[in-house]
């Protein structure tokens, strides 16, 4: 039976259609094209970038996108019992010595005994809990409006108080995206020219990008510099709102 790639190179073959046109139009790496035909994914960073290059080889040679994905599924489906069963094997341990398992079980329990004895003496000996101060009641003016601050003595100059994150992506290109916020999958996907996304974080925003020319990022609403040029691949970039500003522009800081 054929393998994934050896049925994407026929397919390919059979249309007269080659592996460096594929490329100038999807703007994949030719090597990349190459560990497809060869079953060498492993030379691809990330299963999100192998799926990304499926897709655009499907629709490159003009064959259904989803069929291949399917089969690369079947494909990892097959590899996990296997990598399951190395892993167990790594993680069999031999058996420890009975004296060595009873000598610490005995000095746990000794250990136990006297931490419950210094818990009892301390509860007889020690003196009832202080009564916590009383909170002092503070309301703000109505004239501050929810989500900003006035600092004390300002006379009316008012603050923003700034939570958060907020990005915007704007593509340029075609370009492979993979996005968390806080720890949740935003988008997992190809964006083509003239779309965008809008994403809120409390804690992190994390991203993984296929082509970091292909797109435009603001955040917080001020601009940022590029990840990379064209065709740069960039993986788990961490953005909070402790560091965000490292990654602004310039005359944005």
């Amino acid at each position: 039976m054929a393998s994934l790639g050896q049925e994407l190179q026929r397919e390919r073959e059979l249309r007269g259609i080659s592996l460096q046109e594929i490329a100038d139009s999807t703007r994949i790496s030719l090597r990349f094209l190459q560990a497809v035909e060869e079953d060498r994914l492993d030379r691809i960073p990330g299963a999100f970038f192998v799926r990304a290059i499926l897709r655009s080889y499907a629709r490159g040679i003009g064959i259904d996108e989803h069929q291949v994905l399917n089969k690369y599924q079947e494909m990892q489906a097959f590899a996990e019992p296997d990598q399951d069963k190395n892993d167990a094997s790594k993680r069999k341990r031999p058996p420890r010595s009975p004296v060595f398992s009873w000598r610490w079980l005995i000095l746990g329990v000794g250990a136990a005994v006297v931490i419950a004895l210094g818990l009892v003496l301390f509860s007889l000996f020690s003196g009832p809990p202080e009564e916590p101060p009383a909170l002092m009641e503070t309301s703000l003016p109505a004239s501050v409006p929810v989500g900003v601050v006035e600092p004390p003595g300002s006379a009316g100059i008012v603050v923003e108080e700034i939570k958060g994150l907020l990005l915007q992506v704007d593509f340029s290109e075609e370009t492979w995206l993979q996005i968390y916020a806080d720890g949740e999958s935003i988008w997992d996907g190809i964006k083509t020219p003239g779309e965008s996304l809008e994403v809120t974080a409390r804690r992190e925003v994390r991203l993984s990008v296929g082509n970091a020319g292909g797109l435009r990022l603001t955040i917080n609403g001020q601009q940022a510099k590029p990840f990379g040029p064209r065709g740069a691949v960039r993986t788990n970039i961490r953005i909070t709102p402790e560091n965000y500003r490292d990654f602004l522009a310039p005359d944005e800081r």
